[in-house]
């Protein structure tokens, strides 16, 4: 199922028109229309919008993927949600350092034979 199609069932899944969803996301109506008829594609940014309101990823929302939301917080435990929730307050520069580091605990993890 291609972009249109999602567009349009995620729409009316939360029974919401068109203007509706524009409002929500910030743009012209008559562009939601374009986008479900296949007419014109979406900038990043507006794809981003729509898969944050939906809470759904924008793979799903692009229909590249059949999971809504591969990274929702019901996929995690709650300490893996907690620790997410963590992550996502760093910095990116920290961000980094903690993925160098678990990267380099599991390679320690591996040549240990864990």
């Amino acid at each position: 199922m291609g972009f249109p199609k999602r567009l349009v069932n995620l729409r009316e899944e939360k029974d919401m028109r068109q203007n509706e969803l524009a409002a929500e996301i910030g743009i012209k109506s008559n562009n939601i229309s374009k986008y479900e008829k296949g007419l014109s594609q979406p900038p990043i940014a507006t794809l981003i919008k729509m898969a944050e309101y939906f809470e759904v990823s924008v793979d799903y929302l692009l229909g590249l993927s059949s999971i809504k939301n591969p990274y929702s917080a019901d996929k995690f435990t709650p300490r893996e949600a907690e620790i997410v929730a963590k992550y996502r307050k760093l910095t990116r520069e920290n961000q980094i350092r903690i993925d160098e580091r678990l990267g380099a605990m599991i390679d320690g993890q591996s040549r240990n034979g864990m």
